[in-house]
């Protein structure tokens, strides 16, 4: 089977698409390119590639009526130098030439595409923004979250966006997605470009299709121990439970008042470990938190400010980056509880990143308190025995730090 090369002057379009006169329309005089590296970039290495390829673009410049030229050695006009493309007409005969739209058409059907949307009703910095797309487009600034060579994926996010703005309560997201897209999953996909155009149309006061209700999972608390929740219908004691249980965000919102007779709140990073602790049924009001979500964070603002808090988490850069998200999105005083670095065999090496949140940590005042096990971290450099597990099943007798309640009813 013989070789097959790309189409030499193909190839020369494409260099010039990707060129400063190609992107913006904007060129100070013509579009040249070195004959020895476009036929390196066509592949054409043996001779007969290269005698085709030649042949292509002296016909190409003949027929072109001097918009595409080839720069010849001053004493030798069979060796070809450089191939110079009009700065005039040049652009609009090449792509014609190769039945193809122009970068300059290109640009133009994109602009046309955002002031399409920008005639919608959706609101006033919604018209702004299309209209400033629809600028970029055309002098070749970035479009991102948009793209230059994907008209209908553009057209399909500009669709998108409004649909998500309106979107009224809380549902899931592929609820959300099956509406809006016909397709339960495509949100998700769209989820990275659709947050970056959010957070540029609202001057970031929108960060993500959380903040539009638009959630992977229900907002929850996972709790055990003494709550009641006052609500307009009466008084809901979830200490009477016996098993953990969760609480929606909506409801501890709309509780009247919230109460709590128990001594403590202790929040726990891994559900493992808290479903453990929720076997010894002290008085201790236990969270199930990681990073807080929302209803996590609804819940602490609402516990009575005199009541103490406590975290329990691992014991890895993660882990006590945790903890100083608690502090600082919560407001309360929240000291660690069995978090200390604890040597291990063959434990897992620091990776550049978590040496990264170590130092950050170490510079954060807000957590001088942790400063010792974060620095004998990172001069181990290992996470060492950093799992909530590895303490094993918690018993009444190693947790001091209960001592005042244990088998309090």
């Amino acid at each position: 089977m013989a070789h097959e090369h790309p189409d030499v002057l193909k190839v020369f379009a494409e260099r010039y698409r990707d060129s400063q006169a190609g992107r913006t329309g904007v060129s100070s005089g013509d579009f040249t390119f070195d004959y020895l590296k476009l036929l390196k970039a066509a592949r054409a290495d043996s001779a007969e590639a290269r005698i085709n390829a030649e042949d292509r673009l002296r016909a190409a410049a003949r027929e072109s009526q001097d918009r595409l030229k080839l720069d010849t050695h001053p004493r030798d006009e069979r060796l070809i130098q450089i191939v110079r493309l009009s700065r005039e007409s040049g652009e609009g005969w090449l792509f014609h030439h190769l039945r193809e739209s122009s970068p300059t058409q290109e640009r133009r059907q994109l602009a046309e595409l955002f002031e399409s949307f920008a005639s919608s009703s959706v609101s006033p910095a919604w018209s702004k923004w299309c209209l400033q797309l629809a600028q970029h487009a055309l002098d070749g600034s970035s479009l991102a979250p948009f793209t230059r060579d994907d008209l209908a994926g553009n057209c399909e996010l500009l669709t998108v966006i409004p649909r998500v703005l309106g979107w009224q309560g809380e549902s899931l997201l592929r609820f959300a997605s099956c509406t809006i897209c016909r397709d339960s999953k495509r949100l998700e996909q769209l989820r990275p470009r659709l947050e970056s155009a959010l957070r540029q149309l609202t001057a970031d006061k929108i960060q993500s299709l959380e903040d539009l209700g638009l959630l992977e999972k229900p907002r929850r608390v996972f709790i055990r121990g003494r709550l009641r929740l006052e609500m307009a219908g009466g008084m809901l004691d979830l200490g009477l439970l016996h098993a953990p249980v969760s609480i929606s965000e909506t409801d501890v919102h709309q509780a009247i008042a919230i109460h709590s007779a128990a001594s403590q709140v202790l929040t726990v990073e891994n559900e493992t470990t808290f479903l453990e602790l929720a076997k010894l049924n002290t008085n201790t009001l236990l969270i199930q938190t990681s990073y807080p979500g929302r209803a996590v964070l609804a819940l602490l603002s609402r516990l009575p400010a005199n009541l103490p808090i406590h975290h329990f988490g691992d014991t890895d850069p993660a882990g006590f980056d945790i903890l100083r998200d608690l502090r600082t999105r919560s407001g309360r005083t929240i000291q660690p509880v069995h978090m200390h670095y604890r040597p291990g065999v063959n434990s897992e090496t620091l990776t550049p990143t978590e040496i990264q949140i170590i130092d950050r940590l170490l510079a954060d005042p807000h957590m001088a308190d942790c400063h010792a096990p974060l620095q004998a971290m990172r001069n181990a450099g290992t996470k060492g025995d950093f799992e909530q597990e590895s303490l094993g099943r918690p018993s009444l007798s190693e947790w001091p730090f209960y001592k005042s309640d244990w088998n309090a009813s």
